[in-house]
């Protein structure tokens, strides 16, 4: 045998594949549009309860998020419908308070400057 010359065996290729039956197809949903619209509107919730205007449109395509998802197990978007779901009861219910907050206040003061006008 010749010491120069050594044996390898030769070099094998593998290919990996994708099975392309596995592949599933979901329908789409707005379930990130309400999630976003949701936190907008708990941060606006704090401004004088604007953010009503965007939990409402939010919580309605939630809704519609989740009746599409529930129909089909495994849908990627069932949790993000969830959380738009959640968010924008939180965000109503920042908002009742708010106005809450905002009549208590102004019951207050008239309270108060009654008080102070009648000796």
């Amino acid at each position: 045998m010749n010491p120069t010359s050594t044996m390898q065996p030769p070099a094998q290729q593998m290919n990996f594949q994708q099975p392309q039956g596995m592949i599933a197809s979901y329908p789409q949903t707005n379930a990130t549009l309400a999630l976003v619209l949701s936190i907008i509107g708990i941060v606006l919730s704090f401004i004088y309860g604007l953010g009503i205007l965007f939990a409402i449109p939010a919580l309605i395509l939630a809704n519609k998020s989740l009746n599409i998802t529930n129909q089909i197990p495994g849908h990627p978007d069932a949790g993000i419908a969830k959380a738009a779901k959640i968010c924008s009861w939180v965000a109503v219910g920042i908002f009742i308070f708010t106005i809450l907050m905002i009549v208590l206040s102004i019951v207050l003061y008239v309270w108060a400057s009654s008080i102070a006008t009648n000796p």
